[in-house]
């Protein structure tokens, strides 16, 4: 079950009626044979909680969902293995939750219903072998947290990806997408934070278009073959989108590659580009953050790291572009730490709200700062996770402090 902790508890009072519907092998009653059964019997509130099959073999359904459902294992801090696609049809208020799934063969799609960002899906500390997570709509809400998609990409209009290992290196896909420009609902923060990402020849690691949404790209390990982060629109309404702390890296390629691509950003968009590590493998002409054409909006360049193997490290005409190196070679570990990278380490932004958690000078890259990427791995703890917090960097005497903090516990 997933929770939103505020300076306040906010609570969810489920149905009168909701029942914990029990599917084990050969189940009887008040047990049930299958997952289908299970969820076919179910009203809004129910949660499906699955007993794996002998030797985890998985359970070979495809679920179709129209109720507000969750889905969690029996038995504490462990998996439920299934294999199937699990197809949710969207209602205004509804809300479905998936912890724990490990999906050998299958991904989770949606059919449309209800209003604009309607229905909630969350899918929480799951494991998709072959399969995508396609929430691209405007009806839904996606929250993925903490997951793994060894084959497979994450699409959806709103909401947050956070914390997640994410293999899109045989998809013909970016590995995250958000793209929606419609803004007819309050202005929300769409997060894409603490994520490991490899993307395919072509595709970008992390490609968003979306007006409606303030955008926080942050402390990303990317692996790329065309583009690490491509960025459309912004919102309008002047507040600043952050492409902070990421590191990025092309790994193979067949065109030019580029780190972070801005294209086509609104007028009244503000993006603030900083401490971001970019470098390359791959031996072909490459950018790192690149001015592409039809830009409109405010973009601040600064306290960026690019290798001195890029072609083009910082491309001219941005709004501001200051404090950047561009001088020095750039190696990597496999897991995104520096191998070689002197002047990235206390290399970041030196404002005290930037430090990283040992109070030193904020190192550029994926593990720098506060939302160091260490904050987010290994996945699978088997225990409560607070997955992500939001507050402010620094705090003033007689300011209101107020901290929002997303969680779940299996």
């Amino acid at each position: 079950m997933k929770s939103f902790l505020l300076t306040t508890a906010l609570f969810t009072t489920l149905p009168l009626l909701a029942t914990d519907r029990v599917v084990e092998e050969f189940g009887q009653p008040p047990a049930y044979a299958s997952i289908t059964a299970a969820v076919s019997a179910a009203v809004d509130g129910d949660r499906i909680i699955i007993k794996n099959r002998a030797g985890n073999i998985p359970w070979i359904e495809n679920i179709s969902v129209a109720h507000s459902l969750e889905f969690l294992s029996y038995d504490n801090d462990d998996f439920f293995y299934v294999q199937g696609s699990y197809t949710i049809t969207g209602a205004t208020g509804r809300t479905v939750t998936i912890v724990s799934m490990y999906n050998t063969s299958g991904g989770i799609t949606f059919t449309n219903g209800g209003t604009i960002r309607g229905t909630t899906v969350r899918v929480l500390d799951s494991h998709l072998v072959n399969g995508d997570i396609t929430l691209g709509t405007d009806m839904f809400q996606a929250e993925i947290e903490g997951c793994t998609l060894e084959n497979g990409a994450v699409d959806l209009n709103f909401g947050n990806v956070v914390g997640c290992d994410i293999d899109a290196s045989q998809t013909s896909a970016p590995a995250i997408e958000v793209s929606t420009n419609n803004t007819s609902s309050p202005l929300d923060t769409c997060a894409i934070i603490g994520n490991k990402i490899k993307g395919i020849v072509s595709y970008e690691g992390i490609f968003v278009d979306t007006e409606a949404q303030v955008v926080h790209i942050r402390n990303n390990y990317i692996q790329h073959g065309w583009m690490g982060i491509q960025v459309y629109a912004g919102n309008t309404n002047g507040v600043q989108n952050l492409i902070w702390n990421n590191t990025i890296t092309a790994y193979t390629g067949q065109f030019t590659t580029y780190g972070i691509d801005m294209a086509n950003t609104n007028s009244g968009s503000v993006w603030e580009i900083m401490n971001n590590v970019i470098t390359r493998t791959w031996s072909g002409t490459n950018r790192g953050v690149n001015n592409d054409s039809g830009n409109q909006g405010q973009i601040n360049v600064y306290y960026n790291h690019v290798s001195n193997n890029v072609s083009t490290p910082i491309d001219a005409g941005f709004t501001f572009t200051a404090n950047n190196t561009t001088n020095e070679a750039i190696t990597l570990n496999t897991d995104g730490t520096f191998s070689s990278a002197p002047s990235c380490i206390d290399g970041g932004n030196p404002a005290p709200v930037f430090y990283d958690l040992d109070l030193s000078i904020g190192d550029a890259g994926a593990y720098g700062g506060s939302y160091t990427l260490d904050n987010f791995f290994p996945l699978h703890t088997g225990a409560a996770r607070v997955y992500l917090t939001g507050h402010p960097f620094n705090v003033r005497t007689g300011a209101t402090l107020r901290v929002k903090g997303m969680s779940y516990d299996r």
